[in-house]
């Protein structure tokens, strides 16, 4: 416990602070721009179906068919608009927000979140040389290790919380500014669904850590542990877009578990997450348990993978 506290005392520092608070900006710019795309479509209903000189058609039955037709997709256009205006309001709840930073943390807003701290508080200690003071004091390589990963899951799970905290004081408020209609929900269901999400969460940031945490064992420097990190999943996107890999890679694996809507799906005028929008809907997607069991894999991994990397490093 001595060196997992000592990890938690060094991250009681501005690079945490910083990164919480660019999170949980960027978290309340989204929602305003998520209330604001709702509110415009939602105001632009109603409309007039063409006019049969609009339409390039005489007067006449078949006319006025088109234009019942016309009239049929502009109402179900309308109601889908109506009904995006209202998700969006209950996704600003307070109590419905906590899902809304989960998921948000869970993709790739969490893993530059976790790149940058993984680069300050693991990659750092390389670049400041005082790794070498570390192991000093505490010999055992193993425990150093584990506390600085369990360290940064934390702090990841703390920039979750952070962004929740944010959204729930700025959600009530931009529903109200933009007169988006009130969510009529369940505060328990939605209180139990954000807690899901967020427990949901938590195995999606211990992947983001470890390979963080691999990522520094391997290049020995803040920079090259940042780059590293986000260009480990930006390779695993990309993989998860080719159709004799994309099942068995760690991003479908993390749509899976977290339960993210497929391909463009994802897409709406407030996103749950941005991760998913750049894997293809291929309809076979694995299960929750089995996306579970992969990151499961790829946490265990990727943390003998760093284990065996740091026990054969020199520390200067």
């Amino acid at each position: 416990m001595r060196p997992l506290r000592a990890e938690l005392r060094k991250l009681n520092r501005p690079l945490l602070y910083g990164v919480a608070f660019a999170a949980m900006l960027f978290c309340v710019l989204l929602a305003v721009a998520g209330a604001s795309n709702a509110a415009r479509d939602a105001r632009d209903t109603g409309s007039a179906p063409p006019s049969c000189a609009e339409m390039g058609m005489p007067e006449g039955q078949a006319c006025a068919v088109a234009k019942t037709s016309a009239r049929a997709r502009a109402a179900l256009r309308d109601a889908r608009r109506i009904e995006d205006a209202r998700r969006t309001a209950v996704q600003l709840d307070p109590a419905a927000v906590g899902a809304e930073a989960a998921g948000l943390m869970a993709s790739l807003p969490g893993v530059l979140a976790v790149a940058l701290l993984a680069g300050g508080h693991i990659g750092g200690e390389w670049s400041g040389r005082t790794l070498k003071t570390v192991l000093a004091r505490c010999g055992h390589r193993g425990r150093v290790l584990a506390a600085k990963l369990v360290s940064l899951w934390l702090a990841a799970a703390g920039v979750v919380a952070a962004c929740w905290a944010a959204l729930a004081v700025a959600g009530p408020i931009l529903v109200r500014a933009y007169h988006l209609p009130y969510p009529n929900a369940s505060v328990a269901a939605e209180l139990r669904h954000s807690a899901a999400q967020c427990g949901r969460a938590l195995p999606v940031l211990a992947v983001f850590a470890v390979v963080g945490l691999l990522a520094a064992v391997l290049t020995r420097g803040s920079v090259g542990t940042m780059a590293a990190t986000a260009g480990i999943f930006i390779t695993i996107l990309a993989l998860a877009g080719l159709s004799g890999t994309g099942r068995w890679t760690p991003a479908t694996w993390v749509q899976a578990w977290m339960g993210f809507a497929a391909g463009l799906g994802s897409v709406t005028p407030l996103p749950d997450n941005f991760w998913s929008r750049f894997i293809p809907d291929t309809g076979g997607s694995p299960g929750p348990l089995a996306g579970l069991a992969g990151l499961a894999a790829t946490f265990v991994a990727g943390a003998l993978a760093a284990a065996l990397v740091f026990r054969r490093s020199d520390v200067n």
